[in-house]
């Protein structure tokens, strides 16, 4: 069985969210039980060549864009276990950029429709030319949705699996845009209610199984949970070849015990040094050294569907609770002031860092007591995955992923707490039943070892999606 798995992001090599994490680490944990795997992915700019070991292969072409003939350059790479080839193409007038989807200024290029149009293209090129064989095309986002469109309209004996990271993002495009595809591709495509077409709608349309991240987050697309009407009709359609497979996580890399990351490694066995990171993080953060009192760590974009209005009510009870906050985290302007003008306001209990620094993301995954992920949606998320293995409890709003993976706190029991309807009267119970089971030493721990006991491997993950490609 040989997979390609085709993303617009892949880390390390390029990174704007969870989609990269998804492509750099699922076909490494696939590579065991397939005959093949490779990745491809466009050669951003950003992308440094030498330390990843990125080299240029003979494999050139050239794609047609409306009345525009366009070259590309297919360069190649190893992952770090030498298991998963991962194609770059390589376009400079498309990829030579700064960003992945947005400039310096955070504005979308105004190109992009044109840029994954041409990505998507050049993979059908190397199928068509036999330079790839796949017996499966395992497409992601709207970023590929129009491949299972073309590989069903040219009757390629391929089967196709599409992904659904985030349904938020569509990939609308005009009929202009479609116009400039070429003419050996039939017109298959379905218009919107908005006169438009959807990336995201036409690989759920015309893939042959389709999944997103999580069960709950099927379950919510089918219940048309943040979706309009027409899309809800279109998802409807494909209901007995839509399931949810939560993402796993990079065990490897986020692990108490090896984190090079984190100055004091710990275990379920040994967990001293998990209070030793506390100490550290309250330092390095400029607040109270005071370890008996509940630390909250945050790590996330600042937008308001990740919770921050919520959040940003309950700062001044909690802190006078004798609580403490540390946020790292960049996004709406108006989020970050109200936590820069929190952290003034209380510099002994709150800490905020507008932007993003790993090693810090990696001591308050490991410093922190518990992990505030209060998001109104969530696909999948990763940030609660991270912090079960590091025993910082996570404490969210019953959505998506988070419902899946979060297994409500109760005597004996439980790995979190979840809170539930989506508003600031139930964060705040949740918190305060969190802050409450704090106080016990001895159900704290109990609980933090049940957190830590969780596997959400990729292994775990990679399993089901095995069942899936044999199906």
């Amino acid at each position: 069985m040989n997979i390609v798995f085709v993303a617009a992001e892949v880390a390390p090599y390029s990174k704007a969210g969870g989609l990269a994490d998804v492509a750099g680490s699922l076909p490494q944990a696939l590579a065991p039980y397939v005959d093949s795997v490779q990745i491809l992915t466009p050669l951003y700019g950003q992308i440094d060549r030498v330390k990843h070991g990125i080299r240029p292969t003979s494999i050139k072409g050239e794609i047609t864009l409306g009345e525009e003939v366009i070259p590309y350059a297919l360069h190649q790479s190893t992952d770090k276990d030498g298991l998963t080839q991962i194609g770059f193409i390589s376009c400079d007038r498309f990829f030579q950029r700064d960003g992945i989807y947005t400039d310096s200024d955070g504005e979308g290029f105004t190109d992009n429709n044109l840029r994954y149009f041409y990505f998507q293209l050049v993979v059908l090129d190397l199928i068509a030319t036999g330079k790839l064989q796949p017996d499966i095309l395992h497409c992601n986002d709207h970023h590929t949705g129009l491949l299972p469109v073309m590989i069903k309209a040219l009757q390629l004996n391929i089967k196709t699996i599409f992904t659904i990271h985030n349904f938020l993002y569509h990939g609308h495009f005009s009929q202009a845009d479609l116009n400039l595809l070429p003419e050996s591709i039939p017109p298959l495509f379905t218009m919107t209610q908005w006169d438009n077409y959807s990336a995201l709608l036409e690989g759920i349309d015309h893939s042959d199984i389709v999944t997103t991240v999580s069960p709950g987050y099927a379950l919510e697309l089918l219940s048309g949970v943040n979706v309009d009407e027409h899309s809800l009709k279109r998802i409807r359609t494909i209901e007995g070849n839509f399931s949810g497979i939560v993402n796993g996580i990079d065990t490897e890399y986020w692990s108490p015990e090896h984190d090079n990351l984190i100055p004091f490694h710990f275990s379920m066995d040994d967990l001293e040094g998990k209070r030793h990171n506390k100490q550290e993080l309250l330092v390095k953060s400029g607040l109270e050294p005071d370890l008996s009192a509940p630390l909250f760590g945050s790590i996330s974009r600042l937008v308001e569907n990740k919770g921050f209005p919520l959040i940003v009510e309950l700062l001044d009870e909690f802190v006078e609770r004798g609580a403490k906050f540390i946020f790292l985290g960049s996004g709406n302007l108006e989020i970050a002031d109200q936590l820069r003008r929190a952290r003034d306001k209380y510099p002994a209990h709150i800490a905020f860092e507008d932007g993003f620094n790993e090693p810090l993301a990696h001591l308050i995954e490991a410093g922190s007591d518990m992990f505030l992920m209060p998001s109104r949606f969530e696909p999948c998320g990763l940030n609660q995955l991270y912090s079960l293995r590091y025993g910082t409890i996570p404490i969210v709003h019953r959505t998506g992923g988070l419902g899946d993976t979060v297994e409500r706190w109760a005597p004996d029991s439980g790995t979190g707490f979840i809170f539930e309807p989506y508003d600031i009267g139930a964060l705040k119970t949740a918190m305060s039943s969190a802050v409450e089971i704090y106080q016990s030493k001895a159900e704290w721990t109990d609980l933090m070892l049940r957190a830590m006991a969780e596997d959400f491997s990729w292994d775990q993950s990679a399993k089901q999606y095995l069942r899936l490609y044999n199906h």
